[in-house]
């Protein structure tokens, strides 16, 4: 379930476009939030964020991922009900 804590987390930044701002709403450090994104990242082989001035936003590959996970998600959601 590690996945899904991380893809929870990174859906959050990108609603929140920040990453401070998803830590916050998470009870967690922004550090600890990076890293974890950073080390997701580091495993996917692929940036999911660009890190620009006053936040981040999604790479071409983030989006394409997000957009998948959507949907293994409303399968895992509805697998579990």
């Amino acid at each position: 379930m590690r996945h899904l804590k991380i893809y929870r987390a990174i859906r959050l930044i990108q609603r929140t476009g920040s990453i401070r701002k998803a830590a916050e709403n998470l009870a967690i450090s922004p550090s600890a939030l990076n890293r974890s994104v950073q080390s997701f990242e580091e495993e996917l082989g692929l940036p999911v964020f660009d890190r620009v001035p006053g936040g981040v936003r999604l790479t071409m590959a983030g989006e394409l991922l997000l957009n998948l996970l959507d949907r293994h998600l409303v399968a895992f959601d509805d697998l579990r009900a």
